[in-house]
């Protein structure tokens, strides 16, 4: 007789059921209120992704530029589109400058996202972009 075998003379036997007088069956019970345990609700609270948003935003004078800061600070993903600002140099440069100047200070990254026109995507501090 080897090893397996006395294994298997093992699972050859039948299993017994409990007595009968150890069943109990539990009625359920109408009158308890579950309350959920604080943990569960802030962790549901910490588990719910933020809602965020991806804007355009096309700048026509410097009032836009409160805009734009307004949703870098919700967290939002913002298009710039600056081509209105094509035809006066001057004023591009400026906004270009306080666009840089404010994402910097958020903490986020800007880049430029197409060629022929001037558009930029400014992102979150917790958002980056992959070089």
């Amino acid at each position: 007789m080897g090893l397996f075998d006395s294994l298997k003379k093992k699972e050859n036997k039948p299993k017994m059921k409990p007595p009968a007088s150890v069943k109990k069956e539990v009625a359920p019970r109408h009158d308890i209120d579950v309350v959920p345990i604080e943990e569960d609700v802030l962790a549901k609270e910490l588990v719910k992704p933020q809602l965020r948003y991806l804007k355009k935003i096309t700048v026509t004078s410097y009032s836009d530029l409160e805009r734009i800061s307004s949703e870098l600070q919700e967290g939002n993903i913002v298009i710039v589109d600056l081509t209105p600002l094509e035809k006066r140099p001057d004023v591009l440069e400026k906004v270009a400058e306080q666009i840089k100047g404010m994402v910097n200070a958020f903490g986020g990254q800007a880049a430029k996202i197409c060629k022929t026109e001037v558009k930029l995507i400014l992102l979150p501090e917790d958002i980056k972009i992959a070089k």
